[in-house]
């Protein structure tokens, strides 16, 4: 008899259930999303005026709270509704597993930075709006932590997954629509990817540390088979 001993990992980070009160951080970022959008629809306060941005505004005359106004204004109830539901699912999974310094806040720093790169590639008098950019920086981050995290897996697993979501999430519909920003999508998965790189490389030891393991002993037998069959 011989025996192969091996570990297997049990449970991660993820196995837990997300914490209660990511639900309220959703809820009112959202509730905070959709008043805002409310204003820019109604022309509340000026919000026309004062919420959207293009790179003359921002980089001409310096106005740079427009790049995190203008994550709050939609231009209908479609591209409001199409990115709240994103919004909101992964919203609750960076929240409920990683805490509100994730989301909402360094989704919203983040919205900013993402909207400055994407507008800094248009023509000065191009307007951007949206939070398609903050939603697909959620994407890129959540499918960055998933893959380091969820190791009850293996990789192509994972990454089998990992790539069915982004399939279903961020690929573009079969018809080109020039009202929609996609390099801005694309600027945002991409800023997504690289910051849940550097979160997981700064958490690491605190996420491996959450995961159980259990040592497996197997035995197997190595005699001929004709010793086995007539002993």
């Amino acid at each position: 008899m011989e025996t192969e001993t091996y570990t297997v990992i049990r449970s991660t980070w993820l196995s837990r259930r997300p914490a209660a009160e990511a639900q309220t951080w959703v809820f009112w970022s959202f509730v905070v999303l959709a008043f805002a959008t409310f204003l820019y629809w109604r022309g509340f306060f000026g919000a026309q005026q004062w919420m959207p941005a293009t790179a003359q505004q921002v980089f001409q005359q310096n106005e740079y709270w427009r790049l995190w106004t203008t994550v709050f204004a939609h231009s209908n109830i479609g591209h409001f509704a199409a990115n709240s539901l994103l919004f909101v699912t992964l919203g609750y999974f960076l929240a409920g597993y990683f805490g509100p310094g994730l989301f909402p806040f360094s989704a919203l720093v983040f919205g900013g930075v993402i909207n400055a790169f994407s507008l800094y590639t248009y023509a000065p008098e191009v307007t951007l709006i949206g939070a398609s950019g903050v939603v697909s920086w959620m994407g890129g981050t959540w499918l960055t932590l998933y893959m380091a995290l969820n190791r009850k897996i293996t990789v192509w697993q994972r990454a089998l997954r990992a790539i069915a979501v982004f399939l279903v999430i961020f690929a573009p519909s079969e018809t080109f629509d020039p009202q929609i920003s996609y390099r801005t999508h694309l600027i945002g998965f991409v800023l997504g990817l690289l910051w849940g790189s550097v979160y997981f490389l700064m958490r690491k030891r605190e996420f491996r540390a959450a995961e159980v393991t259990e040592t497996v002993v197997e035995e197997f037998n190595t005699a001929p088979l004709d010793e086995v069959s007539n002993p």
